[in-house]
């Protein structure tokens, strides 16, 4: 019985040493990765003619993801620091230590400074140029946050490379090569081959490394067998870095790559947060991490600070309901960093390239200047499940040359992203304004009136105005012409003219919905209106028909083709058609939402617009008196003397509004979409990981959840951190012992030396 029992006790811990050995118990913590060297591949090593620099190098095939963590990005939304805490952080050693909050302020400390010398340095010469203003701590901190994952970004893709080309350790493959002659270092190697590559996560290149480059290729030249080096890129490398190339003889590669951040709300590399905190990104206040979580500029499940716009809202709030919170994407991060001048611009650009180069990768510094933001429109949506409801969503916007600054996308994205939210709270049929004189008490619907999106249509609606007045003006070879053809003693032109939407173009797969064209339609109509105008008179009803018909017939054919193109080209509308391109996504959702639940079916015919009221101080009865007066006043005066001495007086009326109730749509079908546009989904698609499209257009993309960002991005759970794994893991081998067991006490109990005993 002692032996049977001393069999069963050995078994036991042999199961717990199996399951304890190779897993440890469950929810015990994992220590750091460490660096490993290449791994070995099975199977020929890759033919050398067929990699990046080979004679007969292969297609690059699709872009694939990798995925990299940074070690900062629990810092999003940190308060601005006391002056106690930037004093303790320079005494701290893990000043030292990127992503950690003493490191941090340590860089902010060093960014005031430089500043302040700055500043010191023009007041010693006043007719220097004075320095532009110190950033923000929030947009400053914003600048800091992404350059602390460079080096794990750039890890990252060396090692998504060494897999995809199966650059394997036993295939004579190493990583960072020292070449003394040049004094340089480079990602991966092969000495056999004489193959070096530079491997850039970015699309810029290191000045500094180039010049070692360029040593190196003087080193090789003339040798029989000279080594090559190739750059490695996820995407095309800037036009700075392809000319800097081409100049040095540098071939380059691109293995189309998306990285993806997989740690949004990180936790702190130095095991403390600000303010006594816990580590982990938790709020320095004590709320709970899940209602500060970080996104691609951190915005928490619940709104704002300050309940909405007014109390503050930023890019981060862009298309987010109430109940979602904010993905990392390009759309938010880039739109609020884009400087809401140029001179702030340019400021964001040197911080960026200061704090790139303090990481150790210049190369990374992040630009997005080349971006006409005031081009900006909403023309793409998806509604989403990604582990709750959420949505796609990309804006497009014209390229400029990229060393044009860039600034305004945060104002753009506000105005599209406010007004599409006013477009689903209210009612359609209140998205309509209306500027004649003879109607004061009709100009807007009271709750449109107090946003941005009324206020964009009253002020579109005024500005047609003076559009008429620019293309009609008789000392211009257009308005003479126009006035030339009339007919009538007082060439007299009064007419109601108005926007609505022409036919958007729009591809409608059933989960997503792509605006190709959102084109604007200017209508008119002849009609006399009682309200004195330019000189007293009310309109042209002392004008024959014949003659009035006659001078509408010459407006509509020579003035108003004019006023089309301006509403639909022109920069003084460019609101107008930011506000009608949410307008068509909204329209979309609306009709999604009456046939199933969608991320914003819970606003659609709210009208509560509280949260999206106008940023800027207007009121509707403002625009409207400036209209009158205009119209009154009229845009300009001219009088022309005839060679009998007679005076004429020349005058043009126009009123009319803005009509956005309705929306007509022509829907291409699937092969129409793919023949016409057989780039866009993917071009859309990547703007969600990183600035995309090529040519003219830039499209930045964002992803709202309404989940937690942890939950919503986390992969599946591994097998072993469940316990009934390790329950049903256990029974199996459990069983296969003890039964074995038994068999061999039973065998050695039957033996004949046993037996002889």
């Amino acid at each position: 019985m002692n032996g049977r029992r001393r069999v069963l006790a050995w078994l036991v811990a042999v199961t717990l040493a199996a399951l304890c050995g190779p897993f440890g118990w469950p929810g015990s913590g994992l220590a750091a990765p460490k660096p490993v060297p290449l791994p070995s591949f099975d199977g020929p090593a890759p033919d050398p003619n067929a990699l990046p620099g080979g004679s007969r190098p292969a297609p690059p095939g699709p872009r694939q993801p990798y995925e990299y963590e940074n070690p900062a990005e629990w810092l999003r939304n940190r308060p601005q620091p006391q002056r106690h805490e930037v004093a303790a952080a320079m005494l701290s050693p893990k000043a030292k230590v990127p992503g950690t909050w003493e490191h941090c302020l340590k860089r902010w400390q060093d960014y005031q400074l430089k500043k302040a010398a700055e500043l010191s340095k023009h007041h010693r010469n006043p007719g220097s140029k004075r320095p532009s203003r110190v950033l923000p701590w929030d947009k400053w901190l914003r600048q800091y946050i992404p350059n602390q994952g460079n080096d794990n970004q750039g890890k990252a893709f060396v090692k998504h490379l060494v897999e995809r080309l199966k650059l394997g350790a036993n295939h004579g493959w190493q990583t960072e090569l020292h070449v003394p002659e040049a004094n340089r270092y480079y990602d991966l190697a092969n000495v056999e081959l004489g193959l070096l590559y530079e491997v850039k996560s970015g699309r810029g290149i290191d000045a500094g490394e180039l010049a070692r480059d360029k040593a190196l290729l003087e080193i090789e030249r003339g040798k029989p067998n000279p080594r090559q080096l190739v750059y490695l890129f996820p995407d095309q490398p800037s036009k700075k870095a392809k000319k800097l190339l081409k100049e040095a003889g540098i071939s380059y590669a691109v293995l189309p790559a998306q990285k993806r951040l997989i740690n949004p709300g990180g936790t702190d590399p130095g095991g403390t947060a600000p303010g006594g905190a816990d580590p982990g990104g938790a709020d320095p206040g004590g709320a709970d991490p899940d209602d500060s979580g970080p996104n691609g500029g951190g915005t928490p499940k619940g709104g704002p600070q300050g309940g909405g716009p007014r109390g503050g809202a930023s890019a981060d709030d862009t298309l987010r309901a109430p109940d979602q919170y904010q993905a990392p994407a390009p759309a938010p991060a880039e739109i609020a960093d884009s400087g809401d001048t140029p001179e702030e611009a340019a400021e964001l650009r040197q911080v960026n390239q200061q704090l790139a180069a303090d990481s150790g990768h210049p190369d990374l510094a992040q630009d997005l200047g080349g971006v006409d933001f005031s081009t900006l429109e909403l023309r793409y949506v998806s509604d989403t499940y990604h582990n709750g409801s959420g949505v796609q969503y990309a804006f497009k916007a014209d390229a400029l040359p990229a060393d044009e600054q860039s600034f305004g996308g945060r104002r753009a994205a506000q105005l599209a992203s406010d007004s599409f939210f006013v477009w689903l709270e209210l009612p359609p049929s209140a998205f309509t304004v209306n500027l004649n004189p003879d109607e004061p008490n009709r100009i807007i619907d009271e709750k449109f009136g107090q946003t941005d999106a009324g206020r964009v249509l009253l002020e579109a609606d005024l500005a047609m105005k003076k559009s008429v007045a620019k293309f009609i003006h008789p000392d211009t070879p257009g308005g003479k012409k126009y006035w030339d053809s009339l007919w009538g003693e007082t060439k007299c032109v009064s007419m109601r003219q108005w926007i609505v939407p022409d036919t958007a173009t729009v591809r409608d797969n059933g989960n997503e919905l792509y605006i190709l064209d959102a084109p604007l339609l200017v209508k008119m109509e002849s009609e006399v209106i009682e309200t004195p105008g330019v000189g007293g008179d009310t309109g042209c009803g002392q004008q024959d028909e014949a003659s009035t018909q006659h001078n509408e017939s010459v407006y509509r054919t020579t003035i108003l083709p004019q006023i089309q193109k301006a509403v639909n080209h022109a920069p003084e509308y460019a609101d107008l058609r930011r506000v009608y391109a949410s307008r068509v996504a909204a329209e979309w959702f609306r009709k999604r939402s009456a046939g199933k639940h969608t991320a914003y079916s819970d606003l659609i015919g709210k009208g509560d617009i509280s949260r999206w009221a106008s940023r800027e101080k207007w009121t509707p009865r403002e625009v409207f008196d400036r209209y009158v007066q205009s119209y009154k006043n009229g845009e300009f005066k001219v009088k022309h003397t005839t060679t009998e001495g007679n005076v004429v007086y020349t005058r043009t009326y126009v009123y009319g509004g803005v009509d956005f109730s309705q929306i007509d749509q022509n829907r291409l079908s699937a092969t129409k979409f793919a023949k016409d546009h057989p780039a866009l989904t993917a071009t859309a698609r990547n703007a969600l990981h990183e600035p995309s499209g090529e040519g003219r257009d830039v499209w930045l993309g964002g992803q709202t959840t309404a989940v937690p960002l942890a939950e919503a991005f986390a992969g599946p759970d591994p097998a072993t951190s469940k316990p009934l794994f390790y329950v049903l893991g256990a029974v199996p081998l459990t069983a296969w012992l003890v039964t074995g067991g038994m068999l061999l006490w039973r065998r050695r109990a039957n033996s004949p030396a046993r037996a002889g005993r």
